[in-house]
């Protein structure tokens, strides 16, 4: 297993853990409650639902309540008893099927319990302690790491555009600006002329578009797209409202690496995903090495 394997197994790992300890808890806790005694049978007129000889109160559920009135409170009231009727029937129902000395059952309430404690410690931690600032040098080191995880599906494009208005003022000179730059100065120049005038424009480094959107975004057809990757300088291309000036500066085949521009915010979650592994195992580390050395604790097998 690759280590962007592991670290997104992890990952999935703690998103599981999470749904299943949120869904099955609370559902053997309150199966556990029919160890500690059934409420008796109602003296006063607060009672809202009856499940066999187990009562459900108004005062259980006023904190479902808040903010409601009317007939929105007795909705809810409602279907909050229904909702309730129906799990005590089926936990009823799946006690007379269970021994209610049954130690397993025991036993597994203690170990979800303990489950969830961990986890509600692990998630307070990460949220306290994690560092979750992006730096360009660690970004690219991943990147190079695992880069071969992420192959491409298809074709990319980087390109660069400029689309202006067909009646835009001092083409002639802009023209010169964008195919045959001097220098620098000249450079400056276009980019605050496509600040001002341009319907959009993407200068620099250029964006990635695969062919279909490439194809749906700029004039040239699917014909063209070869001739434009290998020329390495701008086309001029004109529509019936605009006049369009695209290079693209290189392109990604399908199956290799993709470009980091594509997988960023990929590379970030692995990256934010290790940092929580180091600081969970940082911690329980130090946790027991401290018990080790305050001697809370001993181990009797040799």
């Amino acid at each position: 297993m690759s280590e962007v394997q592991c670290i997104l197994h992890f990952r999935f790992f703690r998103m599981a853990q999470s749904r299943f300890l949120w869904f099955v808890f609370p559902m053997l806790l309150l199966a556990s409650c029919s160890y500690f005694g059934k409420r008796s049978k109602p003296t006063g007129n607060d009672v809202i639902a009856r499940a066999n000889n187990e009562y459900l109160y108004l005062s259980d559920v006023s904190s479902a309540l808040r903010g409601l009135h009317g007939q929105d409170s007795i909705d809810a009231i409602k279907t909050y008893a229904q909702t309730w009727v129906r799990k005590k029937l089926l936990l009823q129902k799946a006690q007379e099927n269970i021994s209610d000395d049954d130690v397993a059952i025991a036993r597994k309430i203690e170990e979800y319990r303990e489950a969830l404690i961990l986890f509600e410690y692990e998630k307070a931690l990460i949220d306290q302690k994690l560092d979750t600032a992006m730096r360009a040098t660690e970004l690219n080191t991943w990147y190079e790491k695992v880069k071969n995880d992420f192959p491409l599906e298809e074709d990319y494009f980087k390109i660069v555009f400029i689309k202006l208005p067909k009646d835009a003022p001092d083409l002639k000179e802009v023209k010169k600006w964008i195919t045959k730059p001097k220098d620098e100065e000249e450079l400056q120049k276009l980019e605050g002329y496509c600040r001002d005038m341009a319907l959009s424009y993407v200068l620099g480094n250029g964006v990635w578009f695969n062919k279909e959107m490439a194809l749906k975004s700029f004039p040239f057809n699917e014909y063209e797209i070869s001739s434009l990757v290998y020329s390495a300088a701008f086309k001029e291309y004109k529509t019936d409202d605009a006049l369009w000036f695209v290079k693209i500066v290189t392109k990604a085949a399908k199956g290799e690496a993709s470009p980091l521009e594509l997988v960023r915010d990929k590379i970030a979650r692995i990256i934010i995903e290790k940092r929580k592994m180091l600081l969970l195992e940082k911690t329980y580390s130090k946790i027991f090495e401290d018990g080790k050395e305050s001697k809370s604790f001993e181990i009797y097998v040799q």
